[in-house]
Formats: C-alpha cells, structure tokens, sequence
C-alpha cells in the first residue's frame, strides 16, 4: 500500500451513497421534497450487492421515506436505498450535475449501483438480477477471461472516481454549510456520524473524546485483488477542531482486516498531532 498524492484518482466505490444523499437534502431544499415523503420500494427496484432493505421488501413492496433512504445509503451502504434516491434524482447525470452546481472538481459521479457493480465483473445490468439466484448463476458462469478483462478495465475506469483532494475539500464546504443550509448542513452530519459500517476503519483509529463521521466503501475482489477499500469522512476533536480526511486503498492484495488497519493508523497518526 502506497501515498500518493492528493490529485490521483480513485474509485468512489459506495462513497458514491454519501454524495446522493447531499444531493438528495439539496432537493429537499430546492425541489420542493420532504424527508417524510413516503415512498414505496417495489421488487423491481432494488440493486445488487450489499443491500439489507431487500429483506423488507414483500409482495406488496415496503413504503418508507425519503428520510430512511438517505439514512440507509449512509450508515449501511445501503445499494437499493441509493439507487432509489438516485433514479429520483434523475439518475447518476443529477447527482453529477449537483457536483458541477456548486463547483465541486476532481469528482464525478457516472453510474448508480446496479451498473458499476455489474460492468465491473464483466456483466451488462438487467432488471432479471433482482432475483440474486440469478445473478449468482450468471456470475458463476461468466468465464476467467472476461472477468479478469472487466476487472482490469475497472482499475483503470475514470468513472464513478474523486481524487482523496477533492473528496477533503469536499467534506470540508459541507462542513462550512457550502453546499447545504443550515439545517441540510446539521442533519447530514448528524447521519455521518451514526455510520454503522467499517468500524474497523477511521473509527479503530481514535482515542477518547474524538468523533468521527464517515461513509465506507469496498469493491469486490477478484484472484486476491480488491480494487477499493475506502473510508472519507470528518474527525472531530474533543476541543471542536475539524479534520476531513479520504483514505482510499487500491489495488491491494492484503487481507480485509490489513485494509482496515491500514484506514485506522491513518487516523491515529492525525490524532497524534492534536
């Protein structure tokens, strides 16, 4: 694993959720949406891959808000809960344009979930993969080559990537109330901070009294390669002083709980200077 500098590009593998979910509170403010908007999730619209709020999702669908969306994409990672926001939004161009509107560089946002999930191991999205038996099976029938191929493509894809400069000073004008009002601004960060994945990552990382909000990401991995182990978020010390950091581990053959370790002596060592 390697520093690089601040201006080279790395996969927004599910940070993307964090930036639908301020794109989402942008239209809570601007297009006239409500946090308790209800909204009912239909077997036909769910993702792949990392997903709890299928379980929910019965014959009838399961009706829930704009709020719990925003709050599953964020604190678990949430790829049916994004997709929603998403496809409300006007898709992945709407949450791109928002970046562009508020002259956030260095980042764009290309695909939702199902896409970038499934291009990247060699398969084209289809409505059938919400029965994940049948992702499964296509999965298991794709051969080495063409995965390896897309794999290899995925490394080198501009899309759907910020550069760790980019996703700080990101982080940063949210913080300020730059891309938010005030009361955007607060309950973003109030989401960021109830994060409930990778708690192995920035979180391992902190001594008492500090605080962090973040938003994780992993890809998959592929003959021992993961692609993106990623952990961005804002470190807050016992004094109030704010600290935004973006870890983004690529192309790693270490294990899981390597990756982890890694994100986390990144933050102790900024906890060290304070």
């Amino acid at each position: 694993m390697t520093c690089v500098n601040g201006d080279q590009r790395f996969s927004l593998q599910s940070v993307v959720k964090l930036l639908t979910g301020v794109a989402a509170m942008d239209a809570v403010e601007h297009k006239g949406w409500h946090l308790t908007d209800p909204v009912l999730i239909r077997r036909q619209d769910l993702s792949i891959a990392h997903q709890p709020l299928a379980a929910k999702v019965g014959a009838d669908g399961y009706r829930t808000t704009i709020d719990d969306l925003i709050r599953r994409a964020i604190n678990d990672s949430d790829s049916a809960a994004n997709d929603v926001l998403m496809d409300k939004l006007g898709g992945a161009q709407a949450v791109n344009a928002f970046l562009v509107r508020k002259g956030i560089k260095g980042m764009r946002v290309d695909r939702d979930e199902r896409h970038l999930q499934t291009e990247s191991i060699g398969l084209r999205w289809k409505p059938e993969y919400v029965d994940v038996a049948l992702l499964k099976k296509d999965i298991a029938a794709l051969p080495d080559d063409i995965h390896t191929k897309a794999y290899l493509a995925y490394q080198k894809d501009v899309r759907d990537t910020a550069t760790p400069r980019a996703m700080a000073q990101f982080l940063e004008r949210l913080a300020a109330g730059h891309l938010l009002d005030a009361a955007g601004t607060k309950y973003i960060l109030d989401v960021l901070e109830k994060t409930a994945t990778g708690l192995d990552r920035l979180k391992a990382g902190l001594k008492p009294g500090w605080r962090v909000g973040h938003k994780t990401g992993t890809s998959g991995t592929w003959k021992g390669l993961t692609v993106a182990t990623n952990d961005v978020g804002i470190l807050t010390a016992p004094g109030g002083k704010r600290i935004f950091v973006a870890v983004f581990v690529a192309d790693s053959k270490a294990s899981d709980a390597e990756r982890a370790a890694y994100i986390a002596t990144v933050a102790a060592e900024i906890v060290a200077k304070y």
